[in-house]
């Protein structure tokens, strides 16, 4: 017994204490075991932290409805993931700054905000063809976007395989059964072949750091939609709302939440007009009212431009015409608060913070 407690007092006094707080065996420990000749025999230092080392921590905002938890109303329903719902969306919308695109189009002469929206509404199309998930469009929109940010001289001619590598990179992400490359040559006319494909989505992935696990708009608001219990013909406007905008360059640095909050706002408002801002809606996206506003009547703004500006490019507004999606893109929009010679514009505001 005496001989137990000696070795369990040496490998205890093994451990020493440096100047940065860290714990770590001392180089005779490393070798054999030995007692260091520093410390004590039979004591163990005590750990002392000062105050001033601790980092504050920023302050929170009281909770605008406090009494209403739909996490915890959720709990037995295991694929809501209750427990962890509020803290992943939280952290989604701390990575956005990280992911923010800046405007890259003067890194590519040859492109215009015209040909990226043509761009985004064939990626529809192929979502459509697919029918892929509408995750793995946002996500490939967005790799494209990220893509095109980090990289210069760009041409026409290459856009629809950077996209089609896009939506394969995304498709490996998302989806259960993700399209083959062959298939992606058919619905290209074999415009390229698998050796480009390849190489593509490998000059994709290096160009992006091979990390695409954006925070996205959508996932957003089926987030907001599911804690107000919204019925799924305004979740459906909202989507059809939020579809439109990739068509948009105008919008690439908006702040993914925020775009989600402002698109399931104008939603709400374009069924009822004296829809406003709810304390749930604040609690559960972390915006105030003065947030989302200006750019949810930009939004609005957009839905009238479109039909000036992209009226030839109808893959949104024909798939969400349709009685699946509840025929919402028929709905009337509410009177533009804007001229229409206006262009459409992010608010100065509305990047990640």
């Amino acid at each position: 017994m005496r001989s137990r407690d000696l070795t369990q007092n040496e490998a205890i006094s093994n451990v020493v204490i440096d100047s940065s707080k860290k714990l770590h065996l001392t180089k005779d420990s490393r070798r054999n075991g030995r007692r260091s000749k520093t410390q004590s025999e039979n004591s163990l230092p005590s750990i002392t932290e000062s105050s001033d080392s601790e980092e504050l921590k920023p302050a929170v905002e009281p909770d605008p409805c406090p009494a209403y938890d739909y996490d915890a109303e959720s709990g037995p329903d295991i694929a809501n993931v209750s427990e962890f719902a509020f803290d992943i969306f939280r952290y989604y919308k701390s990575r956005e700054k990280q992911f923010h695109v800046p405007d890259y189009l003067s890194q590519h002469p040859n492109l215009s905000k015209q040909t990226r929206a043509v761009l985004a509404d064939w990626m529809v199309e192929i979502q459509e063809t697919f029918e892929l998930n509408h995750e793995t469009l946002y996500m490939s929109v967005k790799i494209v976007d990220m893509y095109l940010s980090k990289t210069k001289g760009v041409v026409k001619d290459d856009l629809q395989l950077l996209a089609s590598a896009a939506i394969f990179i995304a498709c490996k992400f998302e989806e259960r059964s993700p399209p083959l490359i062959d298939d992606f040559m058919y619905v290209c006319e074999e415009m390229f072949n698998r050796e480009q494909m390849i190489r593509m989505e490998m000059k994709v992935l290096d160009t992006i750091n091979y990390d695409i696990g954006f925070p996205l708009s959508y996932r957003n608001v089926r987030r907001y939609a599911r804690v107000t219990k919204t019925d799924m013909p305004k979740l459906t406007l909202a989507r059809y709302i939020l579809e439109t905008s990739l068509m948009f360059y105008e919008f690439i640095g908006v702040s993914e939440s925020l775009m989600a909050a402002a698109a399931i706002l104008l939603a709400l408002k374009m069924h009822d007009k004296e829809t406003t801002w709810t304390p749930i809606l604040q609690k559960y996206s972390g915006y105030k009212a003065e947030d989302v506003e200006p750019l949810m009547w930009e939004l609005n703004h957009m839905l009238h431009k479109r039909r000036v500006m992209y009226d030839r490019l109808e893959t949104v507004f024909s798939k969400y015409s349709h009685e699946v999606f509840f025929s919402v893109a028929a709905i009337p929009l509410l009177p533009d608060v804007y001229t229409l010679e206006r262009p459409v514009q992010a608010p100065p505001s509305s990047s990640p913070k």
